[in-house]
């Protein structure tokens, strides 16, 4: 797709208040999450971008990005691919609301407007999560708004919801979940699902198109001593300055953090001893599985309930093409969403060597297949990562987004480890949970209250997620308690203290100076 309409995304974009709505035709939504150093913009309509890094510099990371779901029709044996985003013209196949609602239905942020309305959505969240959530929900079951020629409805409703955190360490992130629910009347089969991006890194116009796209898939890093394993990690960079920018270009990455459960009887995928078929069965670990290992990494979740706890399809395929050449109809889009090549027919998942030259490059990463039966839901969810790449950062792009994926993946897999409610600089409350002094230098104190007696633990975090300190674990008595600690052998920086009583799970930010 020609640039030129870029320009126009970022006038709108821009001529709009941060939170307010921006309507089109058709109930059509845009807002922009902008609490942390990500600015990116979100539709009613399956679309997102585009996305600027740092916050306030203006320099553009995502032209535009958005899902895919295919899936085969078991009568006719047509391959219906959904799309909300298409890269060669900005094209969407969904309409906001849900499946026969009058258009209209909007995107909710925190803290204006939220919740949305329970009555109207009573799949949507009433409680938020992170500092900035949104919600919306579209569907794919209007023929009018599909491609001509060789597509149709599936029969998909979607509810899409993002978290942002301005923490230390995940302020340049953002998480997207997308639930995919099944209203077609009937059964779907050999389903894939993905995320096609065209990661724009500033101007790729005519002769400035030098985007470059990697993957990790599966490759372990050493950071200092620390050992980092990333996964199905999306990432595009460019080796040359971007005209007009004071700084080096920085990298940009998509990971999908969960994809489809790979559950088949009689295994044991994830070789933790429970047979997959009661890997999500609560009563299986009621009667088999001691109590002490339902919740294996400690989050508040049991493992029946945890999504990060079960074995996953993974990716899939990544399959990279240009603004020349690209797939543009239904049949060469369920192609590559399985993993074959659209122009030969070849099965080649992973295009994971980088093209020869720079160009105009976007990819596709997906995963399947799977069968979603009538009135189901499948869910993945996606992390949006950035990091300073250039000769005064990291000098090697993937490099330099293993933290920030790391610390991506650790906030998903701890159920969203930061759910915080607020971030009181002098002193944090959250529930029955105060710190202080915070900052602390040498020594603090934790103050809580209990309900009821019980164990409570006490434990700190750093800020890639690692267990560093387990300040406190007794039985307690009913009532108002102070602890206080010392900060020896602990490094300057923020840490979350995590408190974990029998009738909560509370948590604040704080901060050691030395």
């Amino acid at each position: 797709m020609d640039k030129y309409i870029t320009l126009l995304g970022i006038v709108l974009c821009l001529s709009a208040a941060t939170t307010s709505s921006l309507e089109t035709t058709h109930g059509r939504d845009m807002k922009t999450h902008n609490i942390n150093q990500v600015e990116l913009q979100i539709t009613n309509y399956g679309t997102c971008g585009p996305a600027w890094w740092p916050k306030g510099s203006g320099h553009m990371y995502i032209y535009g990005a958005g899902f895919w779901f295919g899936t085969i029709d078991p009568v006719t044996g047509d391959t219906l691919v959904t799309i909300g985003y298409g890269p060669h013209g900005g094209e969407s196949e969904c309409v906001p609301g849900l499946q026969g609602m009058p258009l209209g239905s909007i995107i909710y942020m925190y803290p204006s407007p939220w919740p949305p309305p329970a009555d109207t959505y009573p799949m949507a969240p009433q409680d938020r999560v992170s500092h900035q959530d949104s919600w919306c929900c579209y569907n794919d079951c209007d023929s009018n708004h599909h491609m001509p020629g060789d597509t149709r409805p599936i029969g998909l409703e979607i509810y899409q919801t993002g978290y942002a955190w301005n923490e230390p360490g995940i302020e340049d992130i953002i998480f997207l979940t997308l639930e995919f629910k099944n209203v077609s009347e009937h059964n779907l089969e050999n389903c894939y699902v993905g995320v096609c991006a065209d990661c724009d890194i500033g101007n790729e116009a005519g002769g400035f198109a030098n985007d470059i796209c990697g993957l990790i898939l599966d490759k372990s890093y050493f950071i200092g001593e620390n050992l980092y394993i990333i996964d199905d990690l999306a990432y595009q960079w460019q080796e040359v300055e971007e005209p007009g920018w004071q700084e080096s270009a920085g990298a940009i990455g998509f990971d999908i953090l969960q994809t489809p459960f790979d559950l088949e009887e009689g295994e044991d995928k994830d070789g933790d001893g429970i047979p997959d078929q009661y890997e999500r069965d609560s009563v299986y670990y009621w009667n088999n599985v001691p109590q002490h290992k339902w919740d294996v990494d400690s989050d508040g979740i049991p493992d029946w309930r945890d999504a990060s706890e079960n074995p996953q399809l993974g990716l899939t395929a990544f399959k990279r093409f240009t603004l020349t050449i690209e797939p543009n109809r239904d049949p060469e889009r369920y192609m590559t969403l399985a993993g074959y090549n659209f122009t030969t027919g070849e099965y080649e998942p992973y295009d994971t060597i980088p093209l020869p030259d720079p160009d105009d490059q976007r990819y596709l990463m997906s995963t399947g297949p799977f069968n979603l039966e009538n009135d189901s839901i499948m869910t993945i969810v996606c992390a949006v990562v950035l990091a300073e790449y250039g000769e005064n950062a990291v000098p090697q792009a993937e490099t330099c987004l293993v933290l920030t994926d790391h610390r991506a993946q650790v906030q998903y897999n701890m159920n969203w480890l930061l759910s915080v409610e607020e971030i009181i600089s002098d002193q944090t409350v959250t529930n029955n949970l105060l710190f202080g002094p915070n900052p602390v230098i040498k020594r603090g104190f934790i103050t809580f209250s209990l309900q009821h007696a019980g164990n409570v633990t006490i434990t700190l975090y750093n800020s890639v997620g690692q267990l560093v300190k387990e300040i406190y674990n007794e039985n307690t008595a009913a009532g108002s308690h102070s602890i206080h600690f010392d900060t020896y052998g602990l490094a300057q920086g923020t840490y979350l203290c995590i408190l974990e009583t029998p009738d909560s799970r509370s948590s604040c930010s704080l901060v050691i100076l030395r």
